[in-house]
């Protein structure tokens, strides 16, 4: 790592000065002669140019999916400062690497700061869903299960750290996260999350309990189930779906709409053509996002 680059980082984060592309780009796949010097000017830092740092990595990350920060995982995850932690935590899940599994469940259980031990429950997401769909080893499975049910089941957990287990255990499709799901459908204070958490699971097996819940008065409850039914990429629910594009509240016609455009299919298209031709904007824009959606969905290269 030269000189002249460390320099150009310190005066950046000294001056609050946003960091350009080309500087943090600079930063991907450092090797270990670059690290070790980098490892020396992180020390140097303090929290809020830490801080800083790890947001703008962060971001980046988000924008260009080739940038590899992976290397600076180890000195973020173990900072001082519970706010990098945090930011370390979302920078890593990211792109999820099996040998930080143990730091997240260790982090989501011990960490002494509890914003930052709900941000390891809500990133463990990340390796649930790569766990089902890469077919991970039982095991593995088996101990990610265990440790989200028992956050969840904490004596005096908050609701924040309860929510985030529910939602992280629902992309395991296991009878346990079934039970775990209906059983937090019962709770007021887990019902919506449960909701969720059924779109999550991706299973048949909840139409009967988001049509159900489609029909609620609270239209928290109606919006979240609209969400979670576009989760499951049933062409039945279309009809329903439609529908609620009917529906009193603003946000849940909003996301029906949008819900049809995750579903799709000929009548969904249709639908969605005929609401492009609607004197309300608001409806009409997201008529027109959503059969977009729709279409790249079906070609990727169609609206290129």
């Amino acid at each position: 790592m030269e000189q002249d680059l460390i320099q150009e980082l310190k005066q950046a984060l000294t001056l609050g000065i946003d960091l350009s592309d080309e500087l943090v780009e600079s930063l991907s796949g450092l090797t270990d002669a670059p690290r070790a010097q980098f490892d020396e000017f992180w020390r140097e830092l303090d929290a809020d140019q830490r801080v800083a740092l790890v947001h703008r990595l962060a971001e980046a990350t988000e924008e260009n999916v080739v940038l590899d920060f992976a290397w600076i995982h180890g000195l973020v995850l173990a900072d001082p400062d519970p706010v990098v932690r945090e930011l370390g935590l979302r920078l890593a899940a990211v792109e999820p690497r099996r040998e930080l599994l143990d730091t997240y469940l260790y982090t989501a259980a011990a960490d002494p700061d509890p914003d930052v031990r709900v941000a390891a429950l809500e990133e463990l997401s990340a390796y649930t869903l790569l766990a089902g769909t890469e077919d991970w080893p039982a095991a593995l499975q088996q101990q990610l299960e265990t440790a989200l049910v028992g956050a969840l089941h904490l004596p005096n957990a908050p609701l924040a750290a309860r929510t985030a287990a529910l939602l992280s255990l629902a992309y395991l499709t296991t009878d346990r996260s079934e039970q775990e799901i209906r059983q937090a459908h019962l709770q007021p204070d887990l019902r919506e999350a449960a909701i969720e958490a059924m779109g999550r699971n991706c299973q048949e097996i909840w139409i009967p309990d988001l049509l159900a819940e489609l029909e609620d008065d609270d239209p928290d409850l109606r919006l979240a189930a609209v969400q979670a039914a576009a989760e499951l990429e049933d062409e039945g629910l279309v009809p329903r779906l439609a529908a609620m594009m009917h529906d009193p509240d603003f946000d849940v016609r909003m996301a029906a709409i949008a819900a049809l455009g995750t579903v799709g299919g000929d009548d969904a298209k249709g639908l969605l053509a005929d609401l492009m031709k609607s004197q309300d904007k608001p409806l009409r824009d997201a008529a027109r996002t959503a059969i977009e959606r729709l279409l790249e969905d079906e070609d990727p290269f169609k609206l290129m």
